[in-house]
């Protein structure tokens, strides 16, 4: 298979808010745009982007990601749902969604990073995981 890239948006230790339209957005004061090729697997992948913000490995940290895909353009907005990234078919996807399905829309993953060990933890980096998660949901 010939090695193709794409470049996404990687959102790190955010927040994943739930708006008012039921369409998530990812918000986070640290991004950074990173190079993925077709041939990426999920543990490649975690340590590229471990790589890209803080140069760590997976032996140090966990890396838990979630992707965001389209799933309806109403007018001028786009709602989008998140989605856990749990095996490399999800890396097949993000990677088939930017480039030929919603190749006009950016891709963006949301990575949480927490330390696999408490003496590890650089402040820089320590996320905790039980509050990334920004509901909001308005039943009426």
């Amino acid at each position: 298979m010939t090695s193709t890239t794409f470049t996404v948006l990687v959102y790190f230790n955010g927040s994943i808010y739930v708006e008012d339209n039921y369409s998530d957005k990812f918000i986070s004061s640290n991004t950074s745009w990173l190079t993925i090729t077709n041939t990426m697997t999920l543990s490649q992948l975690k340590q590229a982007i471990l790589k890209e913000f803080n140069g760590a490995t997976l032996d140090d940290y966990e890396v838990d990601l979630r992707y965001r895909l389209p799933i309806f353009i109403s007018g001028n907005i786009t709602h989008y749902r998140s989605c856990t990234m749990c095996g490399d078919d999800d890396v097949e996807s993000i990677f088939y969604m930017g480039t030929t399905k919603a190749c006009h829309l950016p891709v963006e993953i949301m990575a949480f990073i927490t330390a696999r060990h408490n003496n590890a933890i650089p402040d820089e980096i320590y996320f905790d995981f039980s509050n990334n998660f920004n509901m909001s949901l308005n039943l009426d």
